[in-house]
């Protein structure tokens, strides 16, 4: 179901214990000219979001973020343990579904009837297309993100 809705969790080490790791991240989310911009929701819990919207007008309980990265740090033995969810904006992610669904019923009623449908197939590619974009969003997110903290993945 993960891969369908495009959402990945990664886990990353590093060097820096948790309350320092914290720090960084703190210090990080509070420069103004990054790609990506967080806070933290708890002690060691914190979400992060791409700066680029798809939707520029206020819409009450949507998410307008094109990528979303919810985090957790973990104490460990050698340092600390970055727990990261990462998933593109929920319309981005179900959108892919709906369209390739559609196309494919419109194309299946199409051959049933003997005949190609080239919508069916507009509406596949434009899924498929659709399903890459989030995809680039997600990796996007997540390489701004470790571009800026000295990680290692696991």
């Amino acid at each position: 179901m993960d891969r369908i809705l495009n959402t990945r969790s990664t886990m990353y080490s590093s060097s820096l214990s948790d309350t320092d790791l914290r720090d960084a991240l703190e210090k990080l989310f509070k420069e103004k000219k990054l790609k990506f911009i967080g806070k933290f929701k708890s002690l060691y819990e914190f979400e992060a979001y791409d700066t680029w919207t798809y939707i520029t007008w206020y819409v009450p309980n949507m998410r307008r973020q094109m990528a979303y990265l919810k985090g957790k740090i973990i104490k460990s033995e050698k340092g600390s343990i970055l727990n990261l969810n990462l998933k593109p904006n929920p319309v981005i992610a179900i959108f892919p579904i709906l369209l390739i669904s559609i196309g494919i019923i419109i194309s299946l009623i199409a051959l049933f009837q003997n005949e190609i449908s080239i919508f069916g197939m507009v509406l596949i590619a434009v899924g498929i297309v659709f399903y890459l974009f989030g995809v680039f969003l997600k990796n996007r997110l997540e390489r701004n993100f470790q571009k800026h903290l000295d990680l290692q993945k696991m």
